[in-house]
């Protein structure tokens, strides 16, 4: 069967259309909470599934694991507590004492038709368990020796944080953050990275460069920083140079 022309346009029924909208929006459902504090995760539909027919369960997700937490209204875990009430479209999911090991992750919501593996309703929930990250390092350290148009790598580096924060670079006298790589760590027990790659000129002796990071466990207006100070080398060629003006004045002098 050939495919269609590109220059036609395709037409799907509105439902279909409304369908994918509604999914594409629950999939982007976030919620942001902290260790000791309790949530409800959501799960509403409009129809209103008999129970006899459809099975609801929730379901975690997370780097390491894919468990079920509930089914229908029964869970797992004394944290978790359910509020099943299929035939009034609620089938929520109350999560006691977060905690970031147990429920930093996404979890699902799924109904499905028994004796079928194709869910008729999903909602998605990617839970952060907010953790602010430790303060920055900086690699090479505080003072930064390098060559005159060699390339010199500074690399600003932050354990931890839930989300992973966002470090960025700073010259000293500009508020244009500066292109460099951010490598995130994934978890709060790992290292998220940003390398900043610079060709040092013989004006830029003594420039400071500022590491600045932030996750969104700080209060905005908070921010960790470090600085290292660039120390730029000439290059042998103008050393050379500058030896033989040494001596041509001194043979002058004399």
């Amino acid at each position: 069967m050939e495919p269609p022309p590109s220059n036609v346009l395709l037409r799907f029924p509105l439902s279909t259309v409304l369908l994918l909208l509604i999914g594409l929006a629950m999939a982007n459902k976030t919620m942001d909470t902290r260790e000791g504090e309790n949530v409800i995760l959501k799960c509403r539909f409009n129809e209103h599934y008999s129970d006899r027919e459809y099975s609801y369960y929730w379901a975690q997700q997370s780097p390491n694991k894919y468990d079920n937490v509930a089914i229908k209204g029964d869970t797992f875990n004394p944290n978790y507590k359910i509020d099943y009430r299929p035939n009034q479209g609620i089938y929520d999911l109350q999560i006691f004492n977060v905690s970031y090991a147990r429920d930093n992750g996404r979890f699902e919501c799924r109904i499905k038709q028994i004796g079928s593996d194709n869910a008729i309703y999903e909602d998605y929930y990617n839970l952060t368990v907010l953790t602010p990250p430790q303060p920055p390092l900086i690699f090479p350290g505080s003072e930064t020796t390098a060559t005159e148009d060699k390339k010199q790598e500074l690399t600003c580096s932050s354990v931890g944080g839930s989300p992973d924060p966002t470090i960025s670079w700073y010259r000293e006298g500009s508020t244009t953050p500066l292109a460099a790589n951010l490598i995130y760590g994934g978890s709060r027990d790992m290292q998220t990275t940003s390398t900043l790659t610079i060709i040092p000129r013989r004006e830029d002796d003594g420039a400071k460069f500022t590491c600045v990071v932030w996750n969104r466990a700080m209060p905005e207006s908070q921010r960790l920083e470090t600085v290292t100070t660039l120390s730029v080398n000439l290059k042998m060629i103008d050393e050379l140079r500058l030896g033989q003006l040494i001596e041509h004045f001194q043979e002058e002098g004399n």
